[in-house]
């Protein structure tokens, strides 16, 4: 069989090879590697120890000759495996939410296969250095750079604890001062009446009604409906804290129709297959279908319903410690940010330009 190994032109190595089994998982063993179809090619970064790894697995076939001094490579969990798997272990131990740590995974996960860089050879300006390439390259948000940056602290921390940690010095990036978008009352009447969809339309006015995370409103099951005493049982909201919100009239009201249009089992919003709710992806669809359709324009998601709602309830002379209270915010300074946008105060300021 023959092994073709050249450049590919872009600091990396690609394989030409016949199809064979054995092969196969030895390109699969080397970090960063990627198929190309196009070119029926395995590509990985190109780097000595990759090369090695590359022909060590070869060798081990019996079918090839090459120096005896190649170290195995897949036999074992190698060192970013062991790690990763004592990180989600802690992350689990300390309850983190399975969003956070799937979070943290796919981001060590893509750090090491981009980088090519084992554990050991990270230093904070190799961190540094990845995240402004991918914001050249993808433009990627401050969240990215949070989520990186804080994964592969736990990642060193609990994970490779006898390692010093080259994500430790690194600051976050500040957030920025931006204020939402704030949808009108009467933009948010519009959105909640003009979905034809029973169960699409209960979704928005259930979100607004509340003031709900979007995470929240696709995970309430039947049972989280009080409506005895008129409240919405959030169970494990952010920071797996539970809390209460009011239950609309005009909700326990449209309940009754939908219940009888939607087969509904333990969840409120049941997804495609059975025992299942529906997705985060497809409510944010819903929504984005909605304000397209009414032609709003307003730079909004559907958790813009939730700023929404508490905007709006601070124009009506609620108290903000209450508006905390029903959001959820673990400080008030977050809470805050609605006496910016809202307009109670700005709209009672008359323009100079009407004292003419």
């Amino acid at each position: 069989m023959d092994i073709k190994i050249t450049s590919n032109n872009k600091d990396g190595l690609k394989i030409k090879t016949p199809y064979d089994p054995d092969v196969i998982k030895a390109a699969k063993c080397i970090p960063g590697n990627r198929w190309n179809q196009k070119d029926k090619t395995w590509n990985f970064p190109d780097k000595d120890r990759n090369l090695q790894k590359f022909l060590g697995e070869i060798y081990k076939t019996g079918r090839f000759n090459v120096p005896e001094n190649i170290q195995d490579s897949c036999n074992e969990d190698s060192t970013i495996e062991t790690a990763l798997k004592k990180t989600i272990r802690y992350l689990k131990l300390k309850e983190y939410s399975s969003n956070t740590i799937k979070v943290y995974k796919r981001q060590i996960e893509w750090f090491f296969q981009r980088t090519a860089l084992e554990p050991s050879e990270v230093n904070s300006e190799d961190i540094v250095l990845y995240i402004e390439k991918i914001k050249s390259i993808a433009g990627c948000s401050r969240i990215y750079a949070v989520q990186c940056i804080s994964a592969l602290k736990s990642f060193y921390n609990h994970g490779l604890p006898q390692m010093i940690n080259p994500a430790k010095s690194i600051p976050l990036p500040k957030k920025e001062h931006k204020y939402p978008d704030i949808l009108s009352r009467e933009e948010v009447k519009n959105l909640l009446s003009a979905p034809s969809n029973i169960k699409h339309r209960f979704l928005l006015m259930i979100t607004y009604s509340g003031g709900l995370r979007v995470s929240e409103t696709v995970n309430l099951k039947v049972a989280d409906l009080d409506f005895d005493r008129r409240m919405i049982h959030i169970r494990k909201g952010k920071g797996r804290k539970d809390r209460y919100v009011m239950l609309s009239e005009k909700v326990a009201a449209d309940y009754e129709k939908y219940k009888k249009q939607v087969l509904l089992n333990d969840w409120l919003f049941p997804g495609a297959a059975y025992g299942t709710h529906l997705s985060l992806r497809s409510a944010q669809a819903v929504f984005t279908k909605t304000c397209e359709k009414l032609k709003i324009n307003k730079e909004v998601s559907i958790h813009s319903l939730r700023h929404a709602f508490a905007t709006h309830l601070l124009e009506d002379g609620v108290d903000l410690r209450y508006i905390q209270e029903l959001l959820g915010h673990k400080s008030s300074k977050t809470t805050e940010i609605y006496t910016h946008v809202s307009r109670l105060d700005i709209k009672r300021i008359s323009s100079p330009l009407d004292r003419w």
